[in-house]
Formats: structure tokens, C-alpha cells, sequence
């Protein structure tokens, strides 16, 4: 299978790659060349259909972040690691006599200069380094390099951007590009490869939907005709007026992640109830689906995966609940507490989401979507075996018994 790549980079990069893409005979490659990294995140928009993204670099992958991610394919990056620094610096020592110390360099993690040269035990000498990031001035990194060379401090200049490189050699001054080794950009280009065929299998796998209106009245066929086609479903009827939908994976993810959804809930006579199941066979994404129509209410879909984590409630929320636990110290906790992995899950998840450790019953409650008692009765639980503790009290009202103030008492990053 042929994989189609759009690759963006500067216009040296591009044509570097361009020499050895025969090389590459199962990757088809779409060029699209930018001036400057920052160009990229308004590139990503006009990319045609393709299979993933490959960035020659992480400063244009870093400016295209907010439009990366709305991609439905994956993306991959070209890595500045130490084999490219280890090259560029030897290229200097074979083809000039300039030494370390006369170096000015820029690039994203300078201590990788560090590393290298104390692998090949010169720790006395070091070049000048200027870290870059996506907040760099254009400027401010030619001035690095020009103010060096004019003090005589500096007699080469490293570049790890191709405009930078432009505007030295506009100014007469001596620059040449951090080497990315071909062997680097092969392997990176088989890493996006492989991650756009995993991306292509994971999205063909099957998927279970089932949908119902919360009045238990029978859905039309012009309703059920406009769902389907909008995601490439067949469905069949099951009993008390549900409705039971056959479609892949990829096509029920790029339906919860635009405003498919609310269309569906638009053109319904009342509100809908929608659920998702994933899973390795049909038996298991069917008894995903039914589990997850279980946590539906008016307008709101669910997808249970074949993780068995539990995502939503769509469109308006996409939170993830586990709903098994395989870290021996969380499943301690729910055999302990009692409370199951999805209550788990969500304390997790409350824990991480709050900028303070601190909170009380009222917190839980609210974030929980529970009654006071039930959050009262989960606390008391991690209470009586020491995972949650009072650290003291709140009073915030003139009448009335003080709150608890509560502090978890088990790790919450797993």
C-alpha cells in the first residue's frame, strides 16, 4: 500500500528530500514549501487529501499546533537530536579549521550541544548557543549570530532556520544549516508511515450505535436515512423502537468530533438518545454500545472503546472515565472501597481537573453531577481507608454545621 505524505519544510530541506525520495518507494510525497516556521500553521489548511503530515522540523509543528490537531490523520515531526548535531559538528571539524569556541549556534535544546561534546571528552571548550522556541524574534537570532561575527568572537554561524540563514548571507556573513542526516529523515519519514497505516486500520474497524428517542416514539425513515448516510451506517430495528447502527470507527469519530451530532438532535422530532461501542469483534462493540446508552440522556451521546473508557457526554462535554482499572493501586482502592473503576476514574480525573488539592463534599458533588449523599458516601469510603483525609473546616454561612475540607491520599498522575 502506497501512503501519501504531505511534507512541509524550507526550500533546501524540500529539495534535500527530494534526492533520495526514491528511496522511499511506498511513501508518495506532497511538497509544501514555507519561508519562515510560523508559515506552516496557515500551509496545514490548504493541504490536500493525504494520509499524515510530516514536519521538517518541531518549530513549524509547534505553529501549526491549533490546526494540527483538527487534522483527522496523523502528524509527525523531524527530531533535532544529537546525530544531527554530531554530524554538523564534524562536517565543521573535516571541512574547516575553525574550533569549537569560535561557534555560534541556534537550536531548540542546546544541552544536546553539551552531551555531545562531553561524549568525545572536549568539556573545555564549548560554542556560543542561543536556545530558540516558538516565540523567537527572526532579529534577535541574526543578531546573535552578526554581533558575534562582527566582535571576532564568532567565525561561523549554525542555523537551525533556513530564513536565518538567508538574511546571513545576505549580510556577507559566514552561516551553513544544521545537518539533518538522511538516515534521521528516512526513519522519521517510516515513523509517519507507519503511524497513517495504524491511524487506516484503527479507523476501518467496526463500530455499534444505537439510537432512540427518550419519548419511545418510533423515528422516522427520512431521520433514520439522513443519520445513516451521515455515517455511512446500515441499521436494523430492535425492540421498543431502537435502532441499531453498523458503521467503522473513523466515520463515528469524525461524527462526534465536527457538529454531526447536533444536526441529528435538529432534525429529530424530540430529544434523541445516542451511544457508541468499539471493539476487537462485533460482540464486544455491541455490548459497548448497549453499556453506554445506559449513561445517556436527552440530546447527548456516549462511546464506550474498546479500552473499555468511557468518553463524553458529546457534543458538549468529552470527558474519559475508565471503566476497568489495571494499575494494581487503583484496583486496591476500588477492592477496598468498594466504589467502582468508573467512580474511581472520575475522582481521578476531579483531582487533576482543580487548581487547589483542597475542596469539599459540595466540590465532589458538583463535579460528580450527584446528590450531596452520594458524594458524601463515596468520600466516606476513601475516608475509612485512608485515601482521603480532613484537613479542617469552612464556615462561609452565618448558620449551620462547618464544612470538611478534604485532601485525597493517593496518587492521581498514574
Amino acid at each position: 500500500m502506497v501512503i501519501r505524505i504531505a511534507v512541509l519544510g524550507s526550500s533546501k530541506f524540500i529539495e534535500r528530500l527530494m534526492q533520495f525520495e526514491q528511496e522511499l518507494p511506498s511513501i508518495r510525497m506532497d511538497y509544501y514549501i514555507y519561508n519562515t516556521p510560523m508559515e506552516a500553521k496557515d500551509i496545514v489548511p490548504t493541504i490536500k487529501p493525504c494520509d499524515a503530515v510530516f514536519f521538517s522540523g518541531s518549530l513549524p509543528y509547534i505553529y501549526a499546533k491549533e490546526v494540527r490537531e483538527k487534522l483527522p490523520i496523523p502528524s509527525h515531526y523531524l527530531r533535532q537530536d544529537e546525530t544531527a548535531i554530531t554530524t554538523t559538528l564534524l562536517t565543521i571539524s573535516y571541512s574547516t579549521s575553525i574550533p569549537v569556541q569560535k561557534i555560534s549556534i541556534d537550536l531548540i535544546e542546546p544541552q544536546s550541544v553539551q552531551n555531545v561534546l562531553e561524549d568525545i571528552g572536549q568539556i573545555e571548550h564549548y560554542p556560543y548557543m542561543m536556545k530558540i522556541d516558538p516565540t523567537f524574534d527572526l532579529h534577535d537570532v541574526v543578531s546573535f549570530h552578526s554581533n558575534l561575527q562582527d566582535s571576532g568572537e564568532s567565525s561561523l554561524a549554525v542555523t537551525s532556520i533556513h530564513a536565518v540563514y538567508q538574511k546571513m548571507k545576505e549580510n556577507n556573513l559566514s552561516v551553513m544549516r544544521m545537518i539533518d542526516p538522511k538516515n534521521s529523515i528516512l526513519n522519521c519519514l517510516e515513523e509517519t508511515k507507519s503511524m497513517a497505516l495504524l491511524a487506516k486500520s484503527q479507523s476501518a474497524k467496526i463500530a455499534v450505535g444505537y439510537i432512540q428517542l427518550t419519548n419511545h416514539t418510533a423515528i422516522t425513515s427520512d431521520l433514520l436515512k439522513k443519520i445513516s448516510s451521515s455515517i455511512q451506517a446500515s441499521f436494523v430495528k430492535t425492540e421498543d423502537n431502537l435502532y441499531m447502527l453498523y458503521s467503522t470507527q473513523g466515520d463515528v469519530q469524525h461524527v462526534l468530533k465536527n457538529n454531526t451530532l447536533e444536526k441529528w438532535f435538529e432534525l429529530a422530532s424530540s430529544p434523541l438518545k445516542v451511544a457508541f461501542g468499539f471493539g476487537k469483534t462485533v460482540v464486544e462493540a455491541t455490548q459497548n454500545a448497549k453499556d453506554a446508552l445506559d449513561y445517556v440522556t436527552e440530546n447527548t451521546a456516549y462511546l464506550i472503546n474498546d479500552h473499555k473508557e468511557l468518553l463524553g457526554p458529546f457534543p458538549t462535554n468529552q470527558k474519559q472515565v475508565q471503566l476497568k482499572t489495571n494499575d494494581p493501586k487503583l484496583a486496591q482502592l476500588a477492592k477496598e472501597t468498594t466504589l467502582s473503576p468508573a467512580n474511581v476514574s472520575k475522582i481521578i480525573q476531579f483531582s487533576r481537573s482543580r487548581k487547589s488539592t483542597e475542596f469539599t463534599a459540595q466540590d465532589l458533588e458538583y463535579y460528580l453531577q450527584v446528590s450531596r449523599r452520594t458524594s458524601e458516601r463515596i468520600l466516606k469510603k476513601l475516608l475509612d481507608h485512608g485515601y482521603a483525609r480532613i484537613i479542617g473546616e469552612e464556615m462561609t454561612y452565618q448558620q449551620g454545621r462547618p464544612r470538611a475540607i478534604y485532601e485525597l491520599n493517593f496518587p492521581t498522575y498514574l
